[in-house]
């Protein structure tokens, strides 16, 4: 019993270490970019020597991926809690945008590292990247086919593939950060929340209009 107790505890610490150093890590990514930042530096915030390092990651490169990847993870957690819960369609949607847009807002220095960084790394080291963000881009649609669906049994969306409404949503939120990381742009990316809601449930078009014609007078207040 002794033993397991040791081994639970040697287990938790290992645990611990390894996301202090991805917090060092990160840390570091912000303040240099993945380029400039070196083992040493981030053993150094991390209060780690060199060798414990390569105890939990490979390489900086190894570092940077799984750092990556547990970001991702922690979002796809966060999302599918909002597509499981109770609320109805709207609500979902609503709270998965803005779930998906905090997210970056929490982490923005990290992800405009992403965007920046990733023409940069090595080829083998892109690869890896994109499985991973591939993997998660998959995971996720998943999730929003789940919401489409129940939308599209309950009358709410139109009949179509539910995928083809979920690449629709996440197209649009997508557009948005990308535009948001690349420009660098300093206001909260969450702030499009709603925008993107309505644009998603109600598309382009100005429903005030619909029904005029050529020709009539616009009376829209």
């Amino acid at each position: 019993m002794q033993g397991e107790e040791n081994l639970s505890r040697r287990l938790r610490e290992k645990i611990a270490h390894r996301q202090e150093i991805l917090e060092a890590a990160k840390r570091v990514f912000a303040r240099k970019g993945f380029h400039a930042a070196t083992v040493d530096e981030i053993a150094q915030e991390a209060d780690f020597s060199k060798g414990a390092m390569y105890v939990h990651f490979a390489n900086k490169e190894d570092l940077f991926l799984s750092l990556i990847q547990e970001k991702t993870e922690e979002l796809g957690e966060r999302l599918e809690e909002v597509v499981h819960s109770a609320d109805d369609l709207e609500n979902k949607v609503r709270k998965f945008v803005k779930t998906y847009l905090d997210a970056f807002d929490e982490d923005k220095e990290f992800f405009q590292i992403i965007a920046a960084e990733h023409p940069r790394l090595t080829a083998q080291t892109q690869d890896r990247l994109q499985l991973r963000l591939r993997e998660r881009y998959l995971e996720t649609l998943r999730l929003v086919d789940e919401m489409m669906q129940e939308g599209i049994h309950q009358g709410r969306l139109r009949q179509t593939e539910p995928r083809f409404l979920g690449i629709t949503l996440l197209g649009i939120i997508h557009s948005f950060t990308a535009q948001w990381l690349l420009l660098g742009r300093k206001d909260p990316l969450s702030r499009m929340e709603s925008l993107i809601v309505e644009l998603f449930f109600g598309g382009a078009r100005d429903n005030r209009k619909v029904g005029s014609r050529k020709g009539e007078k616009d009376v829209s207040p």
